[in-house]
């Protein structure tokens, strides 16, 4: 399904039944990667896939910051007529969820922060990113040179920003082979109010969702709550 929000054309699809919450997916990624999740919360939630701007099936000729992306997606709740629904962001769909409750508050009702950062330039380039830049062409260089742009330009968040979010927030890492540093964990959780922090030691960067039973039993436990 398809639906125009802040004049962008963007992928959405709907599983299941119950309280809304919504999947953004990582830089770069389709809503593919979501099902996953999507697949496990079904049963007691109705699960909107949202294909974020340059993304899957969404528009890609478009300007890409996380401020958009984050109208984006209060737009489509607006337009969907959702009531305060969950927002679960993952790395890159991380950020865009901090955003929304930072730029839109009072649109949703809780966070879930996926291995995700609200500092610059925090993160060490992975060598096959490196390789990757000095490539001439691939499938695909422009959209990621778009998202290399988005990592590295943009604005960072700060601790006041942070200190804004006021509803129940998760904070989740994968621990010491996640891509994001433990502090970054520590100074987004550190800096909202109503927040816990989930580590999943040795899981890496958001592998945790697939089939963790240590990740899904705390998230389970932190939207009934």
């Amino acid at each position: 399904m398809y639906i125009v929000v802040n004049n962008i054309r963007i992928h959405y699809e709907v599983l299941g039944e119950g309280k809304s919450i919504i999947l953004l997916n990582p830089n770069s990624v389709n809503t593919g990667l979501m099902r996953f999740i999507a697949n496990k919360l079904k049963n007691n939630y109705k699960v909107y896939l949202f294909d974020r701007r340059c993304c899957g099936k969404s528009e890609k000729n478009c300007n890409l910051t996380y401020e958009d992306s984050a109208k984006d997606v209060f737009e489509f709740i607006k337009k969907m007529k959702l009531n305060k629904p969950f927002l679960f962001g993952c790395s890159g769909g991380g950020t865009v969820a901090l955003k929304v409750e930072i730029n839109y508050p009072g649109s949703i009702s809780k966070l879930i922060i996926c291995s995700a950062v609200a500092r610059n330039n925090i993160i060490e380039k992975p060598l096959y990113a490196k390789i990757m830049e000095k490539l001439p062409y691939y499938p695909g260089k422009k959209n990621n040179e778009k998202f290399e742009k988005l990592v590295t330009e943009s604005r960072s968040i700060t601790k006041e920003e942070l200190n804004s979010i006021n509803i129940p927030t998760l904070v989740v890492n994968g621990g010491i082979k996640d891509l994001i540093p433990k502090e970054e964990v520590e100074f987004i959780s550190s800096n909202i109010k109503n927040s816990e922090k989930c580590i999943i030691e040795n899981a890496g960067h958001c592998n945790y969702i697939f089939n963790n039973d240590q990740f899904y039993n705390k998230l389970d436990e932190f939207l009934k709550k």
